[in-house]
């Protein structure tokens, strides 16, 4: 597969999905991206001789300066599409509300839509006498909620709905086909349920709703803190703290009303093409929960949760729990404490982090892992991580065995910028490269942990490839439970679990590319720590030929008084825990209440 070089007057089919249901193998053929080619399929796609589109991003600036641009949109589109809403449902709800309650689907809509913009001007531009196949518009799905927009994201079938609207808006017609909507696993992965969670929330609930007519309480939601450790907090503040554990459920379907999406469509938010291309299609890409199913949404959220807290606390229903994103938004309204806390490692670290941004934009007081943060509308403070908390130290032990590695995966496409699709397919040349670094013996001592969800990348083919003989770990084994069985940790990714397995003190090595991973000036000095200790190195062979020469003997390694002092200076920076976690966020949460 070669990279294209423009050739205008060249007739050549344009695939911009993986679908070969919509591709015509016989004329010339050129790739959009690499999300058409999936690593299952190359014994189908690389006898076509076909060529792979250059990437429009071609600086090493491009996605951090389309994140900036997309910002500015995001902040204008918010402004309209909030007034259009409180005008169509007839309310006044203020700015906060919709941010709250839209802004989780806008950041991903924004980045998609201008990610799949960008890519067909840029092949128009060089084929611009292409031909393509389209989905036909009786086949256009309308997502239900900001989940099934999400989940919707990670297929072929709606992204090619996506590059089909915009040709559209475009003015370029081409013959459509129609297709049935695939099964998506992904949503029903996410949410999870059973009847004990059932039963376990209907009790939650009616706890809280008792609780809440007597004290000035604290409502945790997906607050990241294990159940045990929110029972104890339960137990310890009663009636002050209030768990609820009702599960998250998929939100029902609606009939799309024409007539309401209609008066959104007069929705005008710039000049530019790519801006009118946005008011074109915005209004009937809205999930169906903000526009038909908005009242009745509402009104669960009413019969859902208590009337009056004190506080409400959440690591991440921020985002894809509609029932609760309107109650709490009613309740900001209002004048309710919003509280929020991170829920992964790369905050407070990453250059450019969104979910970040947001979090800090929606909530009055933001608990962080220990870093901290002035330039937002929150009140950032450290305390220790609520996923942490309650958890005890491991260590080293050379009596363990094995190395558990564990590894991260991507969508194929963009999701949200800065985060590029070609860094995932540069992370997974890094991991052939490490695991080529080990030596024989080594090896075999590996337990590769892959991400449950594959997102077509192949990725376990693909390194079982190199190495056939690999042993795989699925997620079927509790992450703590490997964790603290293996003598050694490896992560090539900046994420949770590296943060986890330095809280826990287990000797780890760690290693990505500092290129994609770009760290925000005030976090660099704590990173520079771990690389000082042997702990983080920027190359696959580094991180090798560390887990080589440490292997037998991590004990003596890893309690080096220098290297200990680097870990703890880290966690208590961006994964900090304490014996006293518990007693700590009991005062805050009180604070939080007497307020």
């Amino acid at each position: 597969m070669s990279n294209t070089q423009p050739q205008g007057n060249e007739e050549v089919f344009l695939a911009t999905t993986a679908l070969e249901d919509f591709w015509d193998t016989s004329r010339p053929m050129v790739f959009l991206g690499e999300w058409c080619l999936l690593y299952g399929r190359r014994s189908f796609w690389e006898p076509l001789a076909g060529r792979l589109l250059d990437t429009p991003y071609d600086s090493a600036d491009a996605a951090e300066n389309a994140c900036c641009y997309l910002n500015r949109v995001y902040e204008q589109t918010l402004s309209l599409l909030g007034t259009a809403l409180n005008a169509s449902h007839g309310r006044n709800h203020r700015r906060r509300y919709w941010r709250i309650l839209i802004g989780p689907w806008l950041q991903l809509y924004l980045s998609a839509v201008y990610d799949r913009f960008i890519h067909l001007k840029h092949a128009l531009a060089q084929y611009p006498d292409c031909t393509t196949l389209v989905l036909s518009a009786e086949s256009f799905v309308v997502p239900t909620d900001t989940l099934h927009f999400a989940c919707l994201l990670a297929e072929d079938s709606y992204n090619l709905q996506l590059y089909t609207r915009i040709l559209t808006v475009l003015g370029k017609e081409f013959p459509g086909k129609a297709l049935q909507a695939p099964h998506n696993s992904l949503c029903g992965k996410l949410l999870g349920n059973s009847w004990k969670r059932r039963a376990v929330s209907y009790a939650a609930k009616i706890y809280a709703g008792c609780s809440s007519k007597s004290f000035p309480a604290i409502l945790l939601r997906n607050s990241y803190f294990s159940k045990q450790v929110e029972l104890c907090l339960a137990v310890k503040n009663i009636g002050r703290v209030l768990p609820v554990w009702n599960q998250a459920v998929q939100g029902p379907s609606f009939e799309v009303d024409p007539v309401k999406r209609g008066r959104l469509q007069e929705i005008e938010i710039g000049k530019e093409e790519f801006a009118q291309c946005l008011s074109t299609m915005l209004a009937m890409d809205l999930p169906q929960c903000f526009v038909e199913g908005f009242d009745s949404v509402g009104s669960k959220a009413g019969d859902s949760y208590p009337t009056k807290v004190a506080a409400i606390f959440s690591a991440n229903a921020w985002y894809y729990d509609e029932i609760f994103k309107q109650w709490a938004a009613t309740s900001a309204d209002d004048g309710m404490l919003l509280l929020g806390t991170q829920h992964g490692g790369n905050y407070g670290a990453l250059n450019m982090m969104p979910s970040e941004n947001h979090e800090l934009a929606i909530v009055d007081r933001y608990y962080s892992w220990g870093w901290e943060r002035s330039d937002c509308q929150a009140r950032v403070i450290p305390l220790p991580a609520t996923k942490l908390a309650g958890r005890k130290k491991i260590g080293a032990d050379n009596k363990r065995p094995g190395i558990l590695w564990a590894a991260t995966s991507a969508q194929r496409y963009v999701i949200q910028f800065p985060f590029l699709p070609r860094h995932f397919n540069e992370y997974l040349a890094w991991q052939s490269r490490f695991v080529h670094s080990l030596h024989k013996r080594v090896l075999s001592e590996v337990r590769y942990r892959p991400h449950y969800e594959d997102y077509g990348w192949g990725t376990v083919a693909r390194i079982k490839d190199g190495v056939p003989d690999l042993q795989v770990e699925s997620w079927g084994v509790p992450f703590q439970a490997s964790l603290k069985n293996c003598r050694l940790y490896v992560c090539d990714h900046l994420s949770t679990t590296f943060a986890e397995a330095l809280a826990a003190n287990k000797p780890t090595i760690l290693f990505w590319n500092p290129q994609a991973n770009t760290l925000r000036p005030e976090a660099l000095p704590y990173y520079d720590l771990l690389r000082g200790g042997g702990i983080l190195f920027d190359s696959p062979e580094g991180a090798g030929a560390a887990v080589n020469q440490v292997y037998d003997d991590v004990e003596t390694w890893w309690h080096d008084l220098e290297r200990q002092r680097a870990v703890g200076i880290f966690c208590e920076r961006f994964a900090r825990n304490s014996p006293d976690a518990i007693a700590l966020w009991s005062a805050e949460f009180k604070r939080s209440s007497d307020a």
